[in-house]
């Protein structure tokens, strides 16, 4: 016999079942991930649309004044309550023994962190929640800039979704 015709063709002997030989896409079965496929389409353009439009102030950022007033309030608190500020203020000659002009120091850098603690709690619970802004965010930036953060915030308009904006 000849070599050819010993030759057994690779799975051709019905012990290896392959894959299946019909279409996993029938025209039914393609109408069915159409349709899916839209509803999922339509879903996400729905829940995008209640989403909040993105505002460059919602940034947990504190930039420009209310920066300006961090830094003020941190240098005023920072000699206000600092323990070699009396010795400084010895050396230079604008300090007294009995430490009368610390005290007076004390009262602007109280009033100051006050304001801050105020502003933050009144933007985050007052002020943030009507205009659908981020409590947290506000809060933080009324925290270090103060009145300012406040003013700032009652400036700016109501936050408006994605499907508010599209309809006007």
């Amino acid at each position: 016999k000849l070599v050819e015709e010993e030759y057994v063709m690779p799975y051709a002997d019905n012990k290896n079942k392959g894959p299946r030989q019909t279409p996993l896409w029938t025209p039914e079965k393609l109408d069915e991930a159409g349709k899916r496929a839209g509803q999922a389409q339509a879903w996400a353009r729905k829940a995008r649309m209640g989403e909040l439009k993105k505002d460059p102030f919602e940034a947990l950022a504190v930039e420009g004044e209310l920066r300006y007033y961090s830094i003020i309030v941190a240098m005023t608190v920072a000699v206000a309550y600092g323990n070699a500020t009396p010795r400084a203020l010895t050396m230079i000659g604008l300090g007294s023994a009995d430490g009368t002009l610390m005290e007076f120091a004390k009262i602007p850098a109280f009033a100051l962190l006050a304001a801050g603690l105020g502003s933050g709690l009144v933007n985050a619970i007052v002020f943030a929640p009507p205009k659908r802004r981020n409590s947290f965010v506000w809060g933080i930036k009324g925290l270090m800039g103060g009145p300012l953060a406040v003013g700032q915030l009652r400036e700016l308009e109501k936050l408006k979704t994605v499907g508010e904006s599209e309809a006007e």
